[in-house]
């Protein structure tokens, strides 16, 4: 009896979670985040910080927060009130930073404010965007020559004035690639991220980085619980696209660096395929032009397929750290429990509902297959 008073006594009781966001932004080129990084000592300096003011969150009516992999493009949105005594609203072109917490967990959306709209209530409009807007506008002409996709990868978006962190070590050596204007940068980044079996998105501080989406385990940065902080949930298998997909490189690379541009009669080892059965379609990558760049390519064909037949889609409360790229444990749903990995997240913020995450994802491996029923909602 004794015990059972002592169990009692000492048993903890969930915790409330209050979810927070801080707005923080500096004038046109600052480094108040944005591209060029996570905000530092600006916020005192434009009357952010808490000891001279109420800052630009005091006056936050509704956020909303869309991240994704590339070739999607980042963007949040958010309403504000004007603050009496806080300091003045962002406009086109400043740099900053959006930052969610909820307990211990935190994440970070490094940007630039794109739109500023006044409203007739009142109310301020801003959007604000990162990188990914950038190079989704941005076109060149130019040629790589024996670089890996990660190292062109950092050069495409060092173009642009973006932050690269792909990695020169990342895929298969690339004879020749050529980066056409028939493709947006962030097209040929979607692309190149592929080539090296990878997905790219833009990490908390705006730099743009590459995800082995291939990975089968790995630390759940949080665990969503049916009942708990897991309120809704659909779960789905779909019938594959079907078809197989034959990659095909191209090139002579092993007879010199002059002869790059020739054809092969024959594909020889630089042929892959994903998938089975009808219809068959071919897929040249002519920068593709050895057997282990054709092989990564047919893999990442083969896993985005999979993505597309089995993706899980969760309602979660105050999860800010669910950010593309990251692993989540899903417990409870009697379905598909077990590792999920974040493909994109709409956030949403508001005081009647607090924070929100709408999160899709696949499982771990993007290994298809072994599903029930769709659980959740109709």
């Amino acid at each position: 009896m004794l015990t059972g008073l002592l169990d009692r006594a000492t048993r903890t009781e969930p915790g409330l979670t209050r979810p927070t966001v801080t707005l923080t932004f500096g004038g046109p080129g600052s480094d108040a985040g944005g591209i060029g990084g996570v905000l530092g000592g600006a916020a005192a300096a434009v009357g952010l910080g808490g000891a001279t003011g109420p800052g630009l969150e005091a006056g936050l009516v509704r956020l909303r927060l869309r991240r994704g992999v590339a070739p999607a493009v980042d963007m949040a949105e958010f309403l504000l009130a004007p603050v009496p005594g806080g300091p003045d609203l962002p406009a086109p072109g400043d740099a900053g930073e959006i930052a969610l917490s909820a307990g211990d967990a935190a994440a970070a959306f490094a940007c630039t404010i794109d739109l500023r709209e006044a409203r007739s209530d009142g109310l301020v409009r801003l959007t604000a965007t990162n990188g990914g807007r950038t190079l989704a506008r941005a076109r060149l002409e130019k040629s790589f020559e024996s670089q890996t996709p990660g190292a062109i990868i950092d050069a495409l978006a060092d173009e642009a004035g973006v932050t690269g962190r792909a990695g020169s070590g990342t895929g298969d050596r690339l004879p020749r690639y050529l980066a056409d204007e028939g493709r947006s940068l962030l097209d040929h980044v979607a692309r190149l991220a592929a080539t090296a079996g990878r997905l790219a998105a833009f990490d908390d501080a705006g730099a743009l980085i590459l995800i082995d989406d291939a990975a089968q385990g790995g630390e759940a940065v949080a665990r969503l619980a049916a009942g708990g902080t897991l309120v809704d949930w659909r779960i789905g298998a779909r019938e594959a696209p079907g078809g197989s997909v034959t990659v095909d490189g191209a090139g002579a690379a092993d007879k010199g660096g002059n002869a790059w541009a020739w054809l092969r009669k024959e594909p020889g080892p630089f042929r892959a395929e994903a998938g089975s059965g009808p219809p068959a379609r071919r897929l040249p990558a002519s920068w593709a032009r050895s057997e282990a760049a054709v092989g990564d390519l047919a893999a990442a064909r083969a896993r985005a397929v999979a993505r597309e037949t089995a993706q899980g889609r969760f309602l979660a409360v105050a999860v800010p750290q669910a950010v593309p790229g990251a692993m989540i444990e899903i417990a409870g749903t009697g379905t598909q429990d077990g590792l999920w990995l974040v493909l994109s997240v709409d956030l949403t913020f508001d005081l009647a509902r607090g924070m929100l995450s709408d999160i899709r994802a696949t499982p771990a491996g993007a290994a298809a297959g072994g599903f029930g029923l769709p659980g959740g909602l109709p």
